[in-house]
């Protein structure tokens, strides 16, 4: 069964279910629901491994525990500056 609605390689597939581990861990969701919100964000967009192409994926740039915050609370929540419990998840359907 695949988790994610998206190709990966074994090293992005890896790094997504760090991010996932990291979204249990931090916010108390499930595994499914973790996957469902980056399937959300990142449906049909496939990974680009190869680091010599130009077009290596930029999701790189970010730690799995900084994706995990972008993906619930959302890029323009600042999160960084903030304690969680001030914080609002994006909406999960």
């Amino acid at each position: 069964m695949e988790l994610f609605r998206f190709k990966t390689t074994q090293k992005s597939e890896s790094y997504c279910i760090n991010i996932v581990s990291y979204m249990i861990e931090e916010f108390g969701i499930n595994e499914e629901e973790a996957v469902g919100r980056i399937n959300n964000m990142w449906g049909g967009i496939d990974w680009n491994d190869d680091i010599e192409s130009e077009n290596y994926d930029s999701r790189y740039h970010e730690l799995p525990r900084d994706w995990a915050y972008i993906i619930y609370f959302g890029h323009e929540s600042q999160w960084w500056r903030r304690d969680k419990s001030e914080l609002t998840p994006r909406p999960y359907k």
